[in-house]
């Protein structure tokens, strides 16, 4: 949801942002029998002194359980910008996950879950293992690895990529056009976006001045491995949209 408001300031966007959360949650197929929605992260981005690129790449905030102790989940994300702040020129890129990921078709969902752990334990060496960058769960459900592990010494998270060029490129050798599933929003001072977080991954194009991006997560803090499991059961359904017959006209 984009809702351009205006909303003053923080906390009455944040008021809205709530409301349209606790609205959503009886229709939330991810969210059934999971623990009540709470704030998990509130961050002003990005921090004064700090180099930015002018690109970042599709992510999840807080990143998806594969195999993890009890760890916070962001189950929605609210992004807002001060009334009063100047234009902004960055774009946040919105990409839904059963849009990209039904171009093709996957393995079983026992093999893909098989496949993300194998993968997490390549990058940790351990079976813990909590993944937010979109390219690393693609390339672990294809089982073709090509970015360089996350344990690389210098590596940081959210350098995979040095433009959305390669990160296209990527998806595109895994069967995966990103052109025409992707949707840029341009956030005007006062408005506040909205998104599912665990069925839409997030970028961004262009720079954003320091402190310009106000951002609220809702989720599940310390949630524990059982809801993980199920947690992560739903959310890779989005791999197996391509299987599904599709919807009746009637």
């Amino acid at each position: 949801m984009h809702l351009r408001g205006p909303h003053e300031h923080a906390a009455c966007a944040w008021r809205t942002a709530r409301t349209v959360f606790a609205a959503a949650t009886p229709y939330d197929a991810i969210g059934i029998d999971m623990p009540a929605l709470e704030v998990v992260g509130e961050f002003t981005l990005p921090p004064p002194g700090v180099e930015q690129p002018a690109f970042q790449p599709l992510h999840i905030d807080f990143g998806l359980p594969i195999e993890s102790d009890e760890v916070d989940v962001a189950r929605f994300t609210a992004l807002y910008i001060e009334l009063d702040h100047p234009p902004t020129s960055a774009r946040t890129r919105l990409v839904q996950l059963r849009c990209l990921l039904g171009q093709r078709v996957w393995v079983e969902p026992p093999a893909l879950r098989a496949r993300l752990r194998e993968y997490g334990r390549r990058q940790t060496g351990t079976g813990r293992y909590v993944e937010g960058i979109l390219a690393r769960l693609v390339e672990a459900a294809d089982s073709s690895p090509d970015l360089p592990a996350t344990g690389t010494d210098g590596f940081l998270c959210g350098m995979e990529f040095s433009s959305r060029a390669d990160e296209r490129a990527h998806l595109l050798a895994r069967g995966l056009e990103l052109d025409g599933a992707e949707q840029q929003v341009l956030l005007e001072p006062g408005e506040l976006l909205l998104f599912d977080n665990l069925a839409t991954a997030h970028g961004r194009l262009g720079v954003r001045p320091p402190l310009e991006l106000h951002q609220l997560c809702v989720g599940y803090p310390d949630l524990d491995v059982r809801s993980q499991h199920m947690l992560l059961e739903r959310v890779l359904d989005a791999f197996s949209a391509s299987n599904r017959p599709a919807p009746s006209s009637a």
